[in-house]
């Protein structure tokens, strides 16, 4: 059974997809593009519902059915669109790429692409725009909704009737709100990017469809109009990436869809309703789905072809070119499947497995594709410089601690990540403790310390700065994680009382770098609370303080690493694409100008400086010494890279420092200090 037509809804998908598209176009008024999703959410709740609702009441309702139609609409546009993505990227990407790429093709092609993303971005992963297929998530939940729905809703229906699945739908929603808003500062990703977290938008078209609504005044019905577009159109230009969401500020988008849909049904002569029903907003309404498909795999490829994010006008381009792909698919491909005048439902159900079969086939026989045997192959020097990316050391892959769900007893065990005779006892006599840059980095400080005939312990966590005093306010987590993975670490310094304490850091992400998304508080500061780059600037001299002067207290030396110069693009990728596109100037990538690499990390630097001079048996050794030359600090030599990306040293960088004399130096001087005990032939 089918519902009444209404262009009404048509119109408020395109404005839904325009908005979306928008944002990925990187068009700047359009900063909270995003929520066009949740109003895709939402309007996939009514429609689905009412059809649901009225076949049930009927009698006529088959599950069977409903996910042949699922089949019609979905599966054809989606896995053309993908077999398209697939081969373009075949010729785009290198070869590293690829197989990335090759890894989203079984996730995207089963539904789950949302719980592969949540967890393949993090914190080493690759960039979010760098993903083809990453904006399947979205239709990934939708179709894991779909599953339970029917079942959740026939089950409720048969037990008490509209009423109790009015009800049950209620609990679930708020459920689902609840727990969004619950993680949202601490576990955005998955707030973001699973069911359980976008249910309850999904739930309230549902429950629109379900209610028995008094009939509302024409008049009020068009305010309401208006209401619901403000509370989207408003988002679009306000929210940004600062913005915590989903949880309660998802509500504007979602509510304001709840209303328009609802106005439109009391006032289809309204304001909203008729500029929604105008012929070119039904028009991209009807190619919104597929326009969704194609637009970002578009961006995404062309920005990889060219090395760089689109111009407007290219965008423009692109947008345009996504939006004729959509309309023929609209014609040739969608229209006459879901009208199934050829193919019968079980066929198509057929089919749908097939192409479904043959993307996972695919996908696997590309991840097990040897490195370096792509549609074009790329150089020794370029797949050198790919594989900078993945030269990390045993001890960083293993040893860092989990920044979203750690707690206590998850801390890693001292035999796990030292290096030294003696490891296996559970002691140390240097701790290596930061963020992910000690992780890096400590590789090279331990095959110091282990020439020394000691032994040397990491402790790291990504994004959670190796000081007291505050609060490291970061993207994935809200700061918790972090403040009980600082006491837990002073914790073991006081049982274990290791003779140096190595402080390691991206200093400048809380200084230079510091914005909505990093930032560290401390209400030890007078105004230390203020989310601010400036109040993090102050609070990071206080924390630095803070943490030398304990760790002093406590009779350990301390040793400050300045942070390693920043250096854009990534050297490893600036080749790698110089040479797999064979423009050449490889070598251009390796270097940067001193003024330009140390800009990001001076004032830290001198903070901590500042810091050391204050405090005997507290030194500081800046990293920069080993990579800056003259005026040019360097990511490589060769065919040798000293980075994985922009900030972090490769284990081949590590290494490069542990051979450097001035770092042994300042960490054997630290020891002696401490009452160690060094050989002469170590010394």
């Amino acid at each position: 059974m089918s519902l009444a037509y209404r262009s009404d809804i048509d119109g408020l998908r395109a404005i839904a997809v325009g908005s979306v598209v928008l944002f990925h176009a990187r068009i700047p008024p359009f900063t909270g593009g995003y929520i066009g999703v949740d109003v895709f959410f939402v309007i996939s709740g009514f429609l689905i519902t009412s059809i649901l609702h009225q076949e049930m009441t009927a009698g006529t309702y088959s599950l069977v059915d409903f996910y042949d139609r699922r089949i019609r609409r979905i599966f054809p546009a989606l896995f053309l669109m993908m077999a398209a993505t697939t081969l373009f990227a075949a010729f785009i990407l290198m070869p590293r790429q690829m197989q990335g790429y090759a890894g989203t093709l079984v996730p995207s092609a089963l539904f789950f692409a949302n719980i592969h993303f949540e967890s393949l971005l993090n914190y080493f992963g690759p960039a979010a725009d760098e993903v083809p297929l990453l904006h399947l998530w979205s239709l990934a939940v939708e179709e894991q909704f779909y599953i339970f729905f029917p079942i959740i809703l026939f089950v409720l229906m048969k037990l008490g009737g509209r009423r109790l699945a009015v009800g049950g739908l209620a609990l679930i929603a708020a459920g689902s709100l609840a727990y969004a808003q619950s993680i949202v500062a601490s576990e955005q990703s998955a707030a973001f990017f699973l069911l359980q977290g976008r249910a309850w938008e999904l739930l309230a078209g549902s429950l629109l469809a379900m209610v028995t609504l008094p009939r509302l005044p024409e008049r009020a019905a068009s305010w309401l109009g208006i209401a619901g577009a403000l509370a989207i159109v408003v988002p679009v230009f306000v929210f940004g990436k600062e913005t915590l969401f989903p949880g309660l500020w998802a509500l504007p988008p979602v509510l304001g869809a709840v209303a328009i849909i609802l106005s439109g049904g009391f006032a289809p002569n309204g304001v909203v309703a008729r500029v929604l029903s105008l012929k070119g907003m039904v028009y991209v309404g009807r190619i919104s789905y597929a326009l969704y498909l194609w637009h970002w795999p578009i961006l995404v490829l062309f920005a990889i072809w060219k090395g760089r994010h689109s111009t407007y006008i290219e965008s423009g381009i692109l947008v345009l070119a996504a939006g004729i792909i959509s309309a023929l698919s609209l014609k040739y491909v969608e229209t006459p499947v879901r009208r199934g005048s050829t193919l019968g439902g079980r066929r198509l159900a057929r089919i749908g497995a097939g192409a479904c079969a043959i993307l996972l086939a695919v996908g696997v026989a590309l991840v097990l594709q040897m490195v370096g045997r792509g549609v074009f192959p790329i150089s020794p020097l370029g797949a050198a410089g790919e594989a900078a990316a993945d030269d990390r050391s045993t001890p960083q892959r293993k040893c860092n601690n989990n920044a979203r769900f750690w707690t206590p007893d998850q801390m890693k065990p001292i035999a796990e990540c030292a290096l030294g005779p003696d490891a296996a006892k559970g002691t140390y006599d240097v701790l290596v403790w930061g963020d992910s840059h000690a992780g890096a980095t400590f590789i090279g400080l331990a095959q110091i310390v282990e020439k020394l005939g000691l032994t040397a312990r990491l402790q790291t966590m990504a994004a959670c700065p190796p000081l007291i005093g505050g609060v490291a306010l970061q993207q994935r987590n809200n700061g918790r994680v972090c403040a009980r993975y600082v006491a837990a670490v002073m914790d073991e310094i006081r049982r274990v009382k290791p003779k140096v304490v190595v402080l390691v850091g991206r200093w400048s992400l809380w200084t230079t770098l510091s914005g909505p998304l990093f930032l560290l508080v401390s209400d030890e500061v007078p105004g230390g609370m203020t989310r601010s780059r400036a109040n993090s600037e102050r609070v990071f001299a206080h924390m630095m303080e803070r943490t030398v002067i304990e760790l002093r207290e406590l009779g350990t030396q301390v040793v400050v690493l300045g942070q390693s110069p920043e250096l854009r693009p990534p050297a490893g990728k600036c080749v790698a694409i110089r040479e797999f596109n064979g423009v050449g100037g490889a070598e251009t990538c390796l270097s940067q100008p001193r003024t330009k690499a140390l800009d990001v990390i001076g004032p830290a630097s001198e903070v901590i400086a500042a810091t050391a001079s204050r405090h005997p048996g507290v030194s500081l050794f800046r990293m920069a010494d080993i990579f800056c030359r003259d005026d040019r600090c360097i990511a490589g030599e060769g065919m040798r890279f000293f980075y994985v990306d922009g900030d972090h040293l490769s284990a081949t960088g590590a290494r490069l420092a542990g051979e450097d004399k001035g770092l042994r130096r300042t960490l054997i001087q630290a020891l002696v200090a401490s009452g160690a005990r060094i050989s002469a032939a170590n010394d």
